[in-house]
């Protein structure tokens, strides 16, 4: 009984492990060579990267000075957009001065109300005082633009 309990243990030392180490060394050469493919991939997006970069850069350059410019010139158009509403309310404000100091109703409404034809001709309001008349003051667009 001894000889067959050490002939079964026996056995037992002598496992054969050569293919359970082949499916090692075969799942780790597979992960060598996706390692080797994503390397070679990583390397061709980081050369492309590179080509692209390069090769962009100097037309977002120009494009920036391009860009630059046009702000300048957006920035221009405001403040001549600014100005002629300062001139355009300084001119409206004159306007409603003289027609309240002339007496002339609102004449774009009344001339655009269709009762307004039925009623009586109001006279005018004459002012007994003469006020001196004073232009406003508006801009030049000589200032803003250049005359070429």
């Amino acid at each position: 009984m001894i000889d067959e309990l050490a002939t079964d243990h026996a056995a037992y030392a002598k496992i054969d492990l050569t293919s359970q180490v082949r499916v090692l060394h075969n799942t780790i050469e597979d992960m060598m060579m996706r390692l080797e493919e994503f390397e070679s991939i990583f390397g061709m997006v980081l050369s492309e990267g590179a080509e692209c970069l390069s090769g962009q850069i100097p037309r977002v350059q120009v494009v920036r000075q391009e860009l630059t410019s046009l702000c300048r010139r957006i920035d221009a158009l405001e403040h001549v957009v600014g100005r002629a509403n300062v001139s355009l309310v300084s001119l409206e404000a004159a306007v409603d001065a003289a027609e309240a100091d002339l007496g002339v109703p609102d004449s774009l409404f009344s001339k655009l109300n269709p009762l307004s034809f039925f009623k009586k001709v109001q006279e005018p309001v004459t002012s007994t005082r003469m006020q001196i008349f004073n232009p406003p003051v508006l801009y030049k667009t000589e200032e803003f633009f250049n005359s070429e």
